[in-house]
């Protein structure tokens, strides 16, 4: 859910529903807009995906030259 989806003042009027005061409804949004605002900071964007499957498919190519040149530098040791 994106700040753009979540409709506080429905969300206000629902906890109000349940019994509790406005003050504390409102509080408890609140807290939920920050919540979901201090996360955000943390997702990954497909930007960042992108990077890293470069990165990953780059490391695998080097690892498989490494081995491939592994592998001939033992078969020319053998007789």
């Amino acid at each position: 859910m994106t700040a753009t989806d979540f409709d506080a003042l429905a969300a206000a009027r629902d906890i109000e529903a349940t019994g509790l005061e406005r003050p504390q409804a409102e509080a408890i949004v609140g807290a939920m807009r920050q919540a979901a605002a201090a996360d955000r900071g943390e997702l990954a964007t497909k930007a960042d995906l992108a990077r890293l499957e470069i990165r990953l498919v780059r490391f695998v190519f080097a690892v498989a030259a490494g081995q491939a040149a592994l592998i001939v530098g033992l078969l020319k040791l053998l007789p």
